[in-house]
């Protein structure tokens, strides 16, 4: 059955930590479906991934109405040949090689941007964030010119960081690691900024498709490495 309604919030925060990045992004959406009560889904995914994209140790936990339905966690490490290989401790012991030239996800968001600035319009990476046991996702993408700004409320906060940068919109599919060429799991479309920052996406899930908007941004303190 189709979905009628979804609304919630994402909050994502991203640290420097030196030789590394820890991310933690959390979602909670609640859902209305024609012929159920109202659910709520809540994800939580932590990550801490070396700056020279060597290493990924990641920690996820998904629950709706307040029963976990699934934990993750492990890491993975990609060597300088470009073999790599991700192991899960959670939910039980498993290891599997990636494909060779695999990315993780702030190693992939650097390389879209620089070849963005570079002026390409098409690119492919196999990116592993640990969010799924069946491996990396083949994610094709397609960069544009900026949309046009959307009427609605401005973003609060340190609203500097969203001034003076370059901006693209990027396409993103993302087919399973085993994809033989179908449609893609699902799609997201952002107005991408050169820091970094979405000021807006659309997660397209084939049945039903999220328009998240900018609301608060905030700068953290940098560290003292």
């Amino acid at each position: 059955m189709g979905v009628i309604d979804v609304r919630g919030l994402m909050v994502m925060e991203s640290v420097d930590a030196c030789e590394a990045w820890e991310t933690k992004q959390r979602i909670r959406l609640t859902f209305l479906r024609p012929d159920t009560e109202e659910f709520v889904t809540d994800s939580a995914f932590t990550s801490f991934e070396a700056k020279d994209g060597s290493s990924l140790q990641f920690s996820v936990r998904n629950t709706q109405n307040g029963e976990v339905e699934e934990e993750l966690r492990g890491q993975a490490v990609i060597a300088q040949d470009g073999t790599g290989r991700a192991t899960f401790t959670l939910p039980d012991q498993r290891s599997f090689d990636l494909p060779v030239g695999t990315t993780f996800p702030m190693m992939h968001l650097s390389q879209l941007i620089e070849r963005a600035r570079l002026g390409e319009k098409v690119v492919a990476y196999n990116v592993f964030d640990g969010a799924r046991l069946d491996g990396a996702f083949k994610v094709n993408a397609v960069i544009g010119p900026p949309p046009k700004p959307q009427p609605g409320s401005a973003p609060r906060g340190d609203v500097a960081l969203l001034r003076n940068q370059p901006a693209w919109l990027m396409r993103l599919a993302f087919f399973p690691a085993d994809d033989q060429g179908g449609q893609p799991e699902y799609e997201v479309s952002m107005d991408l900024l050169a820091n970094g920052i979405a000021r807006s996406m659309v997660l397209d899930y084939g049945d039903f498709a999220l328009d998240a908007r900018l609301r608060r941004i905030e700068l953290l303190p940098r560290p003292k490495c």
